[in-house]
């Protein structure tokens, strides 16, 4: 491989602290199930927007994954809301994973050397420190490593925008196919609910109207 490690290991602290936010994934959760729930939309729409927002998880694109995933709902006729709530797949628990199959996968595509798990993570950030010091540095402050980003980019952004887009086509057609008959069941129970509950109020109206 390529690049050298700056320190023998990750520390436990790092890695704590990058897949372990303060607040918890539960809430999170919580959050994008209720808004499930009631989007006002066919399970088609919302499953699609769904699939996009899944894919654009696996794509290079760090902090433009709610973009990309609004147009391709738009573009495929999908729910965008849905779309939105479908990055969640992409989240610092699943990232690591993520990054590491489609850099892999990206590897072999392109016939190139495969990286371990660790490596991946760490390059990453490594290549994010670095930019942020290229930034810093193009305003006097410290010392830029643009080498070893442009390095980076070659090495693990290429081959994992290959083998995301791959991997993210597969993912995001088998959550389609997964979340379309639970939306569709559970519109179906909710709309029959909904039909009960309406047909005891009317019970009820008339049986008032009568008393009276």
């Amino acid at each position: 491989m390529i690049f050298k490690r700056r320190d023998k290991r990750l520390t436990f602290l790092r890695i704590k602290e990058f897949l372990l936010p303060k607040k918890g994934w539960k809430r999170a959760l919580d959050y994008v199930v209720y808004r499930l729930k009631r989007l006002p939309d066919t399970p088609h729409k919302i499953s699609v927007g769904l699939a996009m927002g899944v894919f654009s998880s696996f794509t290079p694109f760090f902090g433009f994954h709610l973009v990309v995933a609004g147009v391709l709902a738009y573009v495929f006729n999908g729910n965008i809301v849905a779309a939105l709530l479908g990055t969640f797949f992409g989240n610092p628990i699943t990232w690591p994973f993520i990054a590491s199959f489609s850099v892999n996968l990206g590897q072999i595509l392109l016939g190139r050397e495969l990286s371990n798990f660790e490596t991946v993570l760490e390059q990453f950030i490594h290549a994010g420190e670095a930019i942020w010091q290229g930034f810093k540095a193009a305003f006097g402050s410290g010392q830029s490593d643009w080498d070893f980003v442009f390095l980076f980019f070659n090495q693990l952004l290429l081959p994992y925008f290959v083998g995301g887009l791959l991997l993210g086509a597969v993912v995001s057609l088998l959550s389609y196919l997964v979340f379309r008959p639970i939306i569709y069941a559970y519109q179906k129970a909710r709309a029959k609910k909904k039909r009960k509950k309406s047909r005891r109020f009317s019970r009820s109206e008339s049986s008032l109207k009568q008393g009276s």
